[in-house]
Order: structure tokens, then sequence, then C-alpha cells
């Protein structure tokens, strides 16, 4: 809990992550709604890729991760529709606002998304293993780890 949080938790919002928010990204372009150290590589790589082929339909896209004051802090998202009841999540906060909660609203948020339709059997969700807050928020968030796959641990969570 931070002081500026005056006894209240900010929430977090996604809000679908348009074309014209990707060319914006791809492009360099900064926009005064971004926190200073947004976009990140990670929001860069998925800004490159959305334009580079077909964007997935909501729920299955990628989001701005977005703050009541409309501060964009961070990307999450799914890497597309299920596939065999699976849907694999993908989330980053910038530097300036880790460790706060945001990314484990975000994939609180994913996982409400996914648990919505009755196709999704399967959450995964992938770390390196060097990024242990990543991690903490999907241990937290009641994922198991169950193998590595090279240099990634890989998560899963059942649906609920």
């Amino acid at each position: 809990m931070h002081a500026s949080d005056h006894g209240h938790r900010t929430r977090i919002h996604l809000t679908p992550l348009t074309f014209a928010d990707c060319e914006t990204v791809v492009a360099g372009v900064r926009q005064a709604h971004w926190a200073g150290d947004y976009p990140t590589d990670g929001d860069r790589f998925i800004a490159v890729g959305t334009l580079n082929r077909p964007m997935s339909p909501p729920p299955w896209c990628h989001y701005h991760v977005r703050l009541d004051s409309g501060l964009i802090i961070g990307g999450a998202g799914f890497h597309g529709p299920p596939i065999n009841e699976t849907v694999e999540i993908g989330y980053g906060i910038v530097g300036s606002q880790r460790g706060r909660g945001y990314a484990s609203q975000a994939v609180a948020e994913l996982l409400a998304l996914a648990e919505a339709i009755d196709a999704v059997a399967v959450v995964r969700a992938t770390t390196t293993p060097t990024n242990r807050a990543s991690q903490r928020v999907l241990e937290r968030m009641k994922f198991s780890r169950i193998q590595d796959e090279g240099d990634e641990f890989v998560y899963l969570r059942s649906v609920e």
C-alpha cells in the first residue's frame, strides 16, 4: 500500500488495444496519458506483432492496462483464442508502477474473461527464470508451475 492510495486500492482497467494504438507505439510517438516508461520492449513487440497479423477479436486480444486516472502503465492480454480449451496470457507493468498489485489485478481480469467462456478449461502463462515478481504473481493467482521449456517456466491454472 502506498501513501498516495489514500486508504483505497487503485483499480486497473483493461482497454482493448486498437490498430491505431499499435501504430502509435511502433512509431514511438509519446502520448500524454502514457507512464513515462511506457511502452516497454514487450509492449513494442506486441504492437509490431498485432500490426503484422490479423487482430484477435475481444476477449482474445491484447489490452492496455490503464489506471482510473487514464494513465497507461502496461499491457496484458491473450496470445490468441483458445486452442484445445487452453488460452495463454501475458502481461507487463512498467517499472515505475510495479509493486502495487497491478499485475495481479490484470491477471485476475484476464482470468475472469477466460472463465466467462465455456471453451476455456486451462489458462497458461510463462515467465523467465529470473522474473521472480512475475512468478509470485502467478503463484498468488493459483497457477502451478508444471514444466520448464528452455529458458521459460510454464504455469497452468484450471478455469473455475
